[in-house]
């Protein structure tokens, strides 16, 4: 039984805290069990009366995440991508409410809180997305750093540089070298974003694929390509005195001199809870034009 939800804001987004207050108290009527980080505790109080208040159970991090069932997000996608590392290691399927611009992630927007009924009816189904296992190596080939992302993972040059040499490396062969800002390697989930951006293509979710986007390459011959799955990219920036950051969903670690950078699937699987039926280009064709007419 999908009864215990854990509602995560982001506070600093407008109207996010106010809409989480809202949400609280529908869940509550509804039956449901609602749980918040300890950090919120002050915050979400405040917007709520006092018999709600007491009936939210606020836990701390390394106990709210196995005690939930599923997580409400209240915010944009970055807020979703900042859940998903802790949503996809416990299991917990992620149902998003819009407070940001596009919401690609996000499932309701603040008007359509209600359907979450459909929950507690059982009427919804589960999206689930592949993920990234990011590493990085030194000249030594030790491990010195790693993360898992639903998006993206970036390298990328510093704020003063002007552009920076990469070598792009898939299954031990190498695809190209090219002098620009950087590139993107995305999951089909991170298609949309800043890949899409830098001229990348549309992945479906369900593909089972990854593309490889350069940003802003000097060069008319390096373009986006889609690569398979089970691939291995390897990117090792020549540094020669340049700053190099590796930005894996938003996050930034700067590189040193000799660093490779390695990128593969993961093993993780983060879902999103769906509610309203809607398919994957149905959702882009709105999304996109409601950008477009900046509705």
């Amino acid at each position: 039984m999908v009864n215990r939800v854990m509602v995560q804001p982001n506070p600093t987004r407008d109207n996010t805290v106010q809409v989480s207050c809202r949400l609280i108290g529908l869940l509550l009527r509804e039956g449901f069990e609602v749980l918040a980080l300890e950090g919120f505790r002050e915050l979400l109080q405040a917007g709520l009366s006092a018999d709600q208040a007491v009936r939210v159970r606020f836990l701390g991090e390394p106990d709210i995440y196995p005690a939930c069932d599923f997580i409400m997000v209240v915010g944009g996608d970055g807020t979703i991508l900042r859940t998903a590392g802790q949503a996809s290691l416990y299991r917990k399927p992620v149902l998003g409410v819009n407070c940001g611009t596009i919401g690609f992630m996000s499932e309701i927007e603040p008007d359509e809180l209600e359907l979450v009924r459909k929950v507690k009816e059982g009427s919804f189904t589960l999206d689930d997305r592949s993920m990234l296992d990011i590493q990085v190596f030194d000249r030594q080939d030790r491990e010195v750093y790693s993360t898992v992302a639903l998006n993206e993972a970036v390298v990328t040059k510093g704020f003063f540089n002007r552009v920076i040499p990469l070598s792009v490396i898939v299954d031990g062969q190498e695809v190209f070298q090219f002098s620009g800002d950087g590139v993107i390697v995305t999951t089909p989930t991170g298609s949309t974003a800043y890949s899409l951006a830098a001229g990348g293509p549309i992945l479906a979710p369900s593909s089972d694929c990854l593309a490889v986007t350069p940003i802003c390459p000097h060069s008319l011959t390096i373009k986006s390509f889609v690569i398979a799955g089970t691939s291995i990219v390897t990117v090792k920036p020549a540094y020669k005195g340049h700053q190099v950051f590796l930005s894996p969903d938003g996050d930034t670690y700067e590189l040193r001199d000799g660093d490779r950078v390695v990128i593969q699937r993961s093993r993780r699987i983060f879902s999103l809870l769906r509610i309203k039926g809607q398919g994957f280009y149905e959702i882009i064709r709105q999304k996109l034009a409601n950008e477009r007419t900046g509705k």
